[in-house]
């Protein structure tokens, strides 16, 4: 091998949560690569280690990955951590272990905390199999399209919302998905760590009552075989009620709350089967 590049998972909240590992790695890299050397600081400073640190951040990470040729010509080993939690997992680093590879250098991940994990863990849904979704596009338009292809996903899903767009992507997700079981977990290892389980529906009425605040991640139920009525199904009942003269808004509404099936998807068949008659 030529060098070594530790991942380091570090602590989303509580320093408590830090391994005799990590810090091991931590101390034995010559360099360490940070999302934020702000951030990495204080948690060097909290484990009384000094070491020279470089931000790498989605603006600098090809740069970045370029110093990986130096160390691993010298034999030298680089320690990779992002401001809380996994790096890589909705964080920088991709570039930095891709590189590293290429170079047959020793990839180590140090095991340790990642927010979504124990969002699932601790919400109450299936997490027998998931699928981890990190934040949604910023564009409208983008987000649209994602949540539409997520309708028939039955896995339980996880999101990563900042507490400003918790009210709005809620929103959206109702009208993309119907009501589902769901949960919001924040603040997860800190003093006021909270997990509020109810549907989206609820969540959606709980926060226009309470101002959230802190790091959140975001568990939806995935769709369900049993409860939700096939396409052929949904397909039939939107054609009679069209043939009947309904208009398509109403039409969707009404076997949206039949079925369970989202507004959007409905209008969706409705505008294909429309377009079908001409």
């Amino acid at each position: 091998m030529s060098g070594r590049l530790f991942i380091i998972a570090t602590p989303v909240g509580n320093l408590a949560d830090m391994s005799t590992r990590t810090k091991d790695a931590l101390a034995t890299a010559e360099l360490v690569l940070a999302e934020d050397t702000r951030v990495t600081i204080k948690l060097l400073n909290h484990l009384n280690v000094k070491k020279k640190m470089l931000s790498c951040h989605e603006f600098n990470e090809q740069q970045r990955a370029a110093l990986l040729e130096e160390i691993s010509a010298r034999d030298g080993t680089v320690s990779l951590v992002s401001d809380a939690g996994t790096p890589l997992v909705s964080d920088p680093g991709y570039e930095i272990v891709q590189k590293a590879i290429q170079l047959n250098m020793n990839v180590i991940p140090i095991p340790g905390p990642s927010a979504f994990l124990l969002a699932l863990t601790g919400a109450g849904l299936p997490c027998d199999r998931f699928v981890f979704e990190g934040f949604l596009p910023d564009k409208a338009g983008e987000r649209k399209k994602r949540l539409e292809s997520l309708q028939s996903e039955e896995r339980t899903m996880a999101f990563y919302i900042a507490p400003h767009d918790l009210s709005s992507r809620v929103g959206e997700m109702i009208e993309a998905f119907g009501d589902r079981k769901a949960c919001l977990a924040r603040e997860l290892t800190k003093l006021h760590e909270e997990f509020i389980r109810s549907t989206l529906c609820g969540l959606q009425q709980y926060l226009v009552q309470h101002s959230v605040r802190g790091e959140c991640v975001l568990i939806v139920g995935g769709a369900s075989r049993q409860d939700k009525p096939d396409r052929d199904y949904v397909w039939r009942a939107l054609c009679a009620l069209l043939d009947k003269g309904e208009h398509l808004k109403d039409a969707a509404a009404l076997i949206a709350a039949d079925t369970g099936w989202s507004k959007s998807a409905l209008y969706k068949l409705g505008i294909e089967y429309l377009n079908s008659s001409q």
